[in-house]
């Protein structure tokens, strides 16, 4: 089996691998990949290096796409900056006043918007008169990192184990 050959048939098991886009659903399990790869008639070095080359290469590409999604944030918020800024030109400029402006009308509106300046005081009241539809509690939310000091100290916490797990890297 010549290389490319071996090259395509690795990329079609890593193509198993991505989800669906429209149900999620992954065609296939690390093991079937796994057991893919081990029918290649090629050697188990080779097999190996091309599996890290195509690692770094979607390491990269991630590094990319991370590095231009950042990019473009920058780029929409100093357009929203900016948006907001011609638009206020443009209040300034018609003084509050509907006005025709050959591309677009410049309108008003009234809006109505609840400012809360006391949440306690809010929250009393609304607790005390039974509207417990206006207000939510958040569940607790657990700190690991403390909680894995309180362990390591020999705590027994119900609900909570610590855990040792294994992970590997290309470097």
């Amino acid at each position: 089996m010549k290389l490319y050959e071996v090259n395509r048939q690795i990329e079609e098991l890593m193509a198993k691998m991505e989800p669906d886009p429209e149900t999620g659903a992954i065609a296939a399990g690390e093991e079937e990949i796994a057991a893919g790869i081990d029918e290649l008639a090629m050697a188990r070095n080779d097999i190996l290096e091309n599996l890290a080359k195509l690692y770094l290469n979607v390491k990269a590409t991630l590094e990319e796409i991370h590095a231009e999604k950042a990019c473009l944030e920058d780029r929409s918020r100093r357009m929203k900056q900016r948006q907001g800024n011609l638009l206020a030109i443009l209040d300034r400029e018609c003084g509050g006043k509907r006005t025709e402006l050959i591309v677009a009308t410049l309108c008003y509106r009234k809006n109505k918007s609840v400012e809360i300046t006391d949440a306690d005081a809010a929250y009393q009241w609304l607790k005390r008169k039974g509207h417990t539809e206006c207000y939510r509690i958040h569940n607790p939310e657990i700190h690991k990192d403390k909680v894995g000091k309180l362990l390591a100290d020999g705590e027994k916490i119900p609900g909570v184990k610590q855990i040792t797990t294994t992970s590997c890297y290309l470097k």
